[in-house]
């Protein structure tokens, strides 16, 4: 009788064991926010705002205070990054401080930490002619390649180049395109212009982009966009 009543108990036991196990559940996956590019980069929301938003300009001039031998004059955000501070990636004109300054586009990769201080992590090449496989060019191809303007009017465009861009931008549809910069022209059976836009589709929920964005002009004046080409952040975070 003993032994029966201790077996009823070990039962008893082992079944409130098996009731009383913790459930688990799986953690609920992050949600994507609209802005979200490869490798948690966001784009930042307002294309009004150049060519930096408060926060980046901060941070941008604490980290480049003490450089010598190169001028980077900031040209636009083309992503940010949440981690224990924040990271921004930004386009810059970079001019070397001597008799003959030689200008190129970088891009810096800037961390600023929650204390306020801010330093840059990364210095890459920006090369227009990465971003413009696409592009249609005529057979009559004239030489030159592609020449960074002298000074960027930021958030205005040069007048030709505005201009270029609201012919090809006559009846688009599909997609908000918004110009922050022209990075560059190149000199074809007319001109090919470069503009590093936003680009935001028209959709519910859209997920903005920074594109370099090609437009051709041709020798009569008319002007259509000939390539689009992602701009991702984290790919000058290496």
């Amino acid at each position: 009788m003993k032994k029966y009543v201790v077996w009823i108990l070990a039962a008893m036991l082992c079944l409130c064991a098996c009731t009383a196990k913790t459930e688990t559940t799986k953690p609920e996956e992050p949600e994507i926010g609209s802005g979200m590019i490869a490798g948690g980069w966001t784009v930042f929301a307002d294309e009004t705002v150049a060519p930096l938003p408060e926060d980046a300009q901060k941070a941008f001039d604490k980290a480049t205070e003490q450089l010598v031998g190169v001028g980077y004059t900031p040209v636009a955000l083309i992503g940010q990054q949440v981690v224990a501070g924040m990271n921004y990636a930004i386009l810059c004109k970079a001019e070397t401080i001597t008799a003959e300054p030689e200008t190129t586009l970088k891009v810096l990769i800037i961390y600023a930490d929650l204390e306020g201080n801010a330093s840059i992590t990364n210095i890459a090449d920006f090369v227009i002619a990465d971003y413009t496989n696409g592009t249609t060019e005529p057979a009559e191809m004239l030489a030159g390649g592609w020449y960074a303007p002298k000074e960027f009017q930021v958030p205005n465009l040069p007048a030709e180049a505005q201009k270029a861009f609201d012919k090809a931008s006559d009846g688009f549809v599909g997609s908000g395109i918004f110009p922050l910069a022209l990075l560059g022209t190149q000199v074809v059976a007319g001109t090919n212009y470069a503009f590093l836009c936003r680009v935001e589709p028209v959709v519910l929920d859209p997920i903005p982009s920074i594109e370099v964005v090609i437009v051709y002009e041709d020798l009569e004046g008319n002007a259509s966009f000939t390539s689009f080409t992602t701009v991702n952040a984290a790919d000058f975070n290496k």
